[in-house]
């Protein structure tokens, strides 16, 4: 199968998986719901550096169950972005502006894009796109945010990799709101 984009720039762009987790390590609950990140949105004092993140990216990735659920929060908030859907399946529910649905091999698709994408790409998850992506190599950055919050259960952000990943950490930051921002490096810049 083969893909063709509009030739980018001479930096290489990096994949980045940026999301937060629950201290026991999910993304999300049983449901998929990730109601107990909510008082976490619109903090008058952060971002939590969402603002710059976005600003770096020029592509989202995800998969068909994030972009579903996504879809259910109301306006696309990734409008101004290339989003790249990955799914099984022929056609999702619903077409967003500036989404496509990828449905090949995940890792010839991403290494093509990157190769002609300018700007850094924005993992978004879920939980099988990660493990992919992980399995494959393609992740160059993480930046996890640990939520204070135990679930006990859920949908996992590492689920059953298979390797073992070394991580080099390269920041941490926490907030008054008890978040805990960590950034590790996949692979050297």
């Amino acid at each position: 199968m083969s893909y063709e984009f509009i030739l980018g720039g001479e930096n290489t762009p990096r994949i980045k998986l940026y999301i937060a987790c629950s201290l026991d390590g999910y993304i999300a609950r049983e449901d998929g719901s990730i109601d107990w990140l909510t008082e976490y949105d619109n903090n008058p004092e952060t971002d939590y550096g969402y603002s710059e993140f976005y600003a770096s990216i020029s592509t989202v990735l995800m998969g068909r169950k994030t972009y579903e659920q996504v879809l259910g929060f109301g306006d696309w908030p990734y409008a101004e972005k290339k989003t790249y859907v990955f799914t099984g399946q022929k056609e999702p529910l619903l077409r967003e502006k500036n989404v496509e649905f990828v449905s090949g091999n995940v890792g010839e698709f991403t290494r093509q894009l990157k190769e002609n994408t300018d700007k850094d790409i924005w993992l978004v998850g879920g939980s099988q796109l990660i493990r992919a992506f992980l399995e494959e190599d393609l992740v160059d950055d993480m930046i996890v945010f640990i939520v204070p919050i135990i679930l006990g259960g859920g949908i996992p952000l590492f689920d059953r990799i298979g390797k073992e990943i070394k991580l080099k950490m390269t920041n941490t930051e926490r907030y008054k709101s008890g978040l805990l921002r960590m950034e590790y490096n996949l692979k050297p810049t």
